[in-house]
């Protein structure tokens, strides 16, 4: 059985969502699962930085034929991989779109080394978000309560909708007070994407504010991790466990996937 790829985006930067995508990746390896996170964010790269991992090799490496897929892998906790994006690097801007399909391609050399695969976007919409995320069997759509975030979520929707096809996207709250605020804010964010969309959205779950993040996040380490019962990292828990119950969307149109 191929793994199940996971692209978690937003639009908007400032929402966690590389926090988020360390972390469920992290929760999922616990499951007994073997996960790979990669950073696709080629020329800001910093997964890394949270998950405390030292990084001698980027995907760059890769590209240039002189190591494969597996030598450019990090270790990160508990067993879970990364392939670290670049961070400076000029060579990882503005790739052309045969380059990207190229590096998408890579990831079958993978295939039978893991159960899934986290893609953690960069932030925006442009081309080198949107084809990496267009090739992952599942989008998550990270959500703050705020006007801003809900403006350039939505805008990440309806193009991925238009471009690719899809017409299913999970969606988590970031940031909510508590369980019941989290479900408010998607029930306006989905209220107001209906209008305008046909897409279904689905709440896949809600992570509320947590004093304990920001001590994670000086730690450099996943709250799952070094705070395994606080508020968050129990609410990323549930999102690991919702992700390993149900099963992604079925393909639209012709889908170049990571495997």
């Amino acid at each position: 059985m191929q793994p199940q790829s996971i692209a978690i985006t937003s639009g908007k930067g400032g929402v966690g969502k590389t926090y988020l995508s360390i972390n469920l990746a992290v929760a999922i390896q616990r499951l007994n699962q073997r996960v790979l996170l990669f950073d696709s964010d080629l020329a800001l790269a910093n997964a890394h930085i949270f998950l405390g991992s030292q990084v001698h090799h980027t995907i760059l490496d890769a590209l240039s034929d002189h190591m494969s897929m597996r030598d450019v892998l990090t270790e990160g906790p508990d067993g879970m991989k990364l392939i670290a994006g670049g961070s400076g690097l000029s060579e990882l801007l503005g790739l052309s779109p045969d380059l990207r399909r190229h590096i998408v391609s890579m990831f079958s050399d993978l295939s039978p080394y893991f159960d899934f695969l986290i893609v953690d976007t960069a932030a925006g919409i442009e081309e080198n978000v949107l084809d990496f995320v267009e090739a992952a069997d599942r989008i998550i759509v990270v959500v703050v309560g705020e006007p801003a975030a809900f403006v350039d979520a939505y805008a990440s929707i309806k193009i991925l909708s238009q471009e690719s096809g899809r017409d299913e996207f999970d969606v988590v709250v970031n940031m909510a007070r508590d369980e019941a605020h989290g479900r408010e804010i998607f029930n306006r964010f989905k209220s107001i994407s209906s209008e305008f969309l046909d897409v279904k959205l689905n709440h896949i779950g809600t992570v509320p504010h947590d004093e304990f993040l920001l001590q994670a996040v000086s730690r450099c380490q996943p709250i799952v991790k070094c705070f395994p019962d606080a508020p968050a990292a129990k609410a990323i828990e549930r999102i690991a466990s919702a992700i390993m119950t149900s099963q992604p969307p079925e393909p639209t149109g012709v889908h170049r996937g990571f495997f």
